[in-house]
């Protein structure tokens, strides 16, 4: 081989890893994304370990987390800016980072009033570095019994491991929505995007195995399935976001289907109504009349 010929094989070498680096770059900057904690200052280690987790879950889907701090110092804005100094400098945080997502994380917790029950939840708001807001998502509050006597480093060791928990979930959840930040599934075979629907699920008096029974084939039976979110349970009621790309007709079929499976008669024994965007599934009391459909032939 000549020099010439070898010179001209290196340089196309040399093409090829700079397109490749090139698309590789690309790539990241529009799974790029950065966190920042909306948490109150009294809650320092909170903000730290729930972001720590989040930003670890989101790297393990792919995507390049950039540290607050440093795209803060980049743009110009304090540590503790707030959350509308921070979207009015988008466009400077999307020179950074490329295009991506920027991601509020709020804590809140309460206490019950004469009790030992505090309670605590996570939340996020979602927008995109040109500015665009995404979606908002919030984790089901998580109740914690503090025992008589439980100082701060009880309470935090206590708290620990529901924030772990909550972070995670919370991270999971966001994913899916990045995955689909126009409200929309990748698309159909035809390629058309198809809408997710929202439907709030109410069950009443059906026992625990019943309901678990049946939300166990709602999210791994029932096709067009995206998530379940917000489950609020006190007895004798349970409550929860169905997220799903099929029709309120579908639905009502396949549950009508569903409670036969595990027993019970949509017809005899319980209420089952299906809407545009509610579910409430009711099961009849035992002392609960129907009344008789009686001789309509004779009696109409």
């Amino acid at each position: 081989m000549s020099i010439h010929s070898f010179s001209k094989s290196l340089l196309a070498i040399a093409l090829i890893i700079m397109a490749t680096f090139s698309a590789m770059s690309h790539t990241a900057l529009a799974n790029s994304l950065v966190v920042f904690s909306e948490t109150p200052a009294s809650y320092p280690w909170v903000s730290q370990k729930a972001t720590d987790i989040m930003a670890s879950r989101f790297s393990k889907a792919g995507y390049m987390v950039t540290d607050k701090t440093s795209v803060l110092t980049k743009i110009g804005q304090p540590l503790n800016a707030n959350r509308q100094a921070i979207l009015e400098a988008s466009s400077a945080i999307r020179a950074t980072i490329g295009n991506g997502f920027i991601i509020f994380v709020d804590y809140e917790e309460w206490i019950e009033p004469n009790s030992r029950q505090l309670s605590m939840r996570l939340a996020a708001q979602i927008y995109t570095t040109s500015n665009g807001f995404v979606a908002n998502w919030v984790e089901p509050s998580q109740v914690i019994l503090m025992p008589e006597n439980c100082n701060q480093i009880c309470l935090d060791g206590l708290l620990l491991p529901e924030l772990e928990a909550q972070a995670d979930s919370l991270a999971s959840n966001i994913i899916q929505v990045l995955k689909r930040p126009t409200g929309s599934t990748a698309g159909s075979s035809d390629g058309e995007a198809i809408p997710i629907q929202i439907f709030k699920v109410e069950m009443i008096d059906l026992d625990n195995e019943e309901m678990l029974e049946l939300m166990d084939l709602m999210e791994h039976e029932f096709p067009g399935f995206i998530a379940i979110t917000q489950t609020e349970s006190r007895a004798p009621r349970l409550r929860f976001s169905y997220h799903t790309t099929v029709s309120a007709q579908k639905l009502n079929e396949w549950l009508r289907v569903s409670l036969m499976e595990i027993g019970i008669d949509p017809d005899d024994d319980a209420a089952l109504q299906v809407q545009s965007d509610f579910i409430s599934i009711k099961r009849y009391d035992s002392i609960e009349s129907r009344g008789s459909a009686g001789n309509t032939l004779k009696f109409n």
